[in-house]
């Protein structure tokens, strides 16, 4: 299946046993969140590569498509700052009005990087990796267009499920795992040589 989009994905799969569904009342707007949770569940499921994302800029970062974030750099300073809870601020500096060089980063709404002690003029850097926009009609899924059917799998599994034909949705689903662990396979392990493990040997610089 090449790229395809939200409307295409409600159109296979209402052609794949879900057009009564989708004549009710309601029905599309149901099969689009079915869809909207397929997406998620397949993002969630592992730390896919197609996930990552960094971001640039002065602190405090707001970035709309946050989801975990896996290191926040100090590129002004060259150094690489540490996670604290608000609350850990707060115990710190209970009016979060100290300014110097950032040693740590916090966020209180999930979206927005903050750095203590503040600084107006640090430029950071975020790894994260991205969670999913809501999709509209023209908009493409996230995940790579060769696992687009894996989306529309598991909204059949919903479907039948809604249906109450609880014998297909098994079998199904044992389909959508099947595909899931393909991708899995091609996506998180793309090195055939054997993973190695770094040891130190006990001597300064030397490692096994």
């Amino acid at each position: 299946m090449g790229t395809i989009d939200r409307k295409e994905l409600r159109e296979e799969i209402e052609a794949s046993g879900a057009e009564n569904i989708a004549n009710d009342t309601g029905g599309e707007a149901r099969i689009n969140r079915w869809i909207q949770q397929a997406i998620r569940e397949i993002c969630d499921h592992k730390p896919w590569p197609f996930l990552l994302a960094t971001k640039e800029g002065k602190a405090p970062l707001e970035i709309a498509d946050l989801g975990h974030v896996q290191a926040v750099s100090d590129l002004s300073n060259d150094n690489t700052l540490e996670p604290i809870t608000l609350n850990q601020a707060l115990l710190g500096d209970p009016d979060l009005d100290s300014i110097g060089n950032p040693e740590y980063w916090y966020t209180e709404d999930g979206e927005t990087i903050k750095i203590f002690p503040a600084s107006t003029t640090t430029t950071i850097k975020v790894y994260y990796r991205k969670t999913p926009a809501e999709l509209e009609d023209e908009g493409e899924p996230i995940i790579p267009s060769d696992y687009h059917d894996l989306i529309v799998t598991r909204v059949r599994v919903k479907v039948y499920k809604f249906t109450d034909n609880f014998e297909a949705a098994a079998e199904v689903l044992k389909d959508y795992e099947r595909e899931l662990d393909g991708m899995v396979h091609a996506l998180m392990h793309p090195n055939y040589d054997k993973e190695r493990r770094l040891t130190r040997s006990g001597r300064a610089g030397d490692y096994l």
